[in-house]
């Protein structure tokens, strides 16, 4: 299996990978992310004898809305919390084009009955739903499906407000430093937009958690790295991380044929 990446090739990084001075006068979102693309991120809470309906259901639900052609939401991930956060809690991923889209599958799904009605069988299922959605940071590579015998890393950073570019200016040189070690660690690099505001997604992808430890000491062999440690964690207000794995029908659960 192979995973086409693309990164930033510039030999030399400059002081500031995103100008101060424009900072003044867009707004971050505009300066920083990579393209139109939103993510939405759906978090839910199983109830843990439900588990296997849950896969069940929502499995089929996914299914339901991909052969509509009026539903535009792209399911990119589905993963199941390993540890770090409640057991039997599943985060679903999917990708639109843009807002317009967003509006217009909302306005489809309250018009399908198949849909909302596939939607009302897992609500028993679940004793929480959480929803955000996010843009993508444009130094950071696009999610893309991989092979499923491998374990995600999701690191949320809760910002200062206000030190979002700075942040980004530090991890556009970071994110070079983790993928030297290998480049298909670098998953994705998320940030809120609707949802709690100034949070950071980052997603890594590791082969087992003894990969994950082998690449994070790696990282340190590159100079610059403390550096970037140095100046981001004064703009953390807290952090959590939790390891996940594919469910069964996550296009991270890709089989080669």
């Amino acid at each position: 299996f192979t995973s086409c990446r693309s990164f930033s090739n510039s030999s030399i990084l400059p002081s500031w990978f995103f100008s101060k001075d424009k900072e003044k006068s867009a707004g971050h979102s505009s300066l920083i992310s990579k393209d139109q693309s939103v993510y939405e991120i759906v978090t839910e809470k199983v109830i843990p004898s439900q588990w296997e309906n849950y896969l069940k259901q929502k499995h089929d639900l996914i299914q339901c809305a991909q052969s509509k052609s009026d539903f535009k939401a792209e399911h990119t991930a589905s993963w199941g919390v390993v540890t770090g956060d409640s057991v039997f809690t599943a985060i679903h991923l999917y990708r639109y084009d843009g807002w317009k889209e967003i509006d217009s599958t909302r306005a489809c799904i309250n018009q399908d009955d198949q849909y909302k009605d596939l939607f009302r069988k897992g609500l028993p299922l679940i004793t929480n739903q959480h929803i955000e959605l996010t843009k993508a940071f444009t130094f950071w590579p696009s999610p893309d499906r991989r092979p499923g015998d491998n374990v995600y890393d999701i690191r949320s950073y809760s910002l200062k407000p206000g030190s979002m570019y700075d942040w980004s200016n530090y991890w556009a040189r970071g994110i070079k430093h983790r993928s030297a070690v290998r480049k298909d660690v670098p998953y994705a690099g998320l940030f809120t937009q609707l949802g709690k505001l100034h949070t950071i997604y980052h997603i890594w992808c590791y082969k087992s958690l003894a990969d994950r430890k082998q690449c994070r000491e790696g990282t340190w062999s590159h100079p610059e790295w403390n550096d970037v440690v140095a100046n981001t964690v004064p703009l953390v207000k807290s952090m959590n991380t939790k390891i996940v794995e594919p469910l069964p029908f996550s296009p991270t659960n890709w089989t080669e044929c």
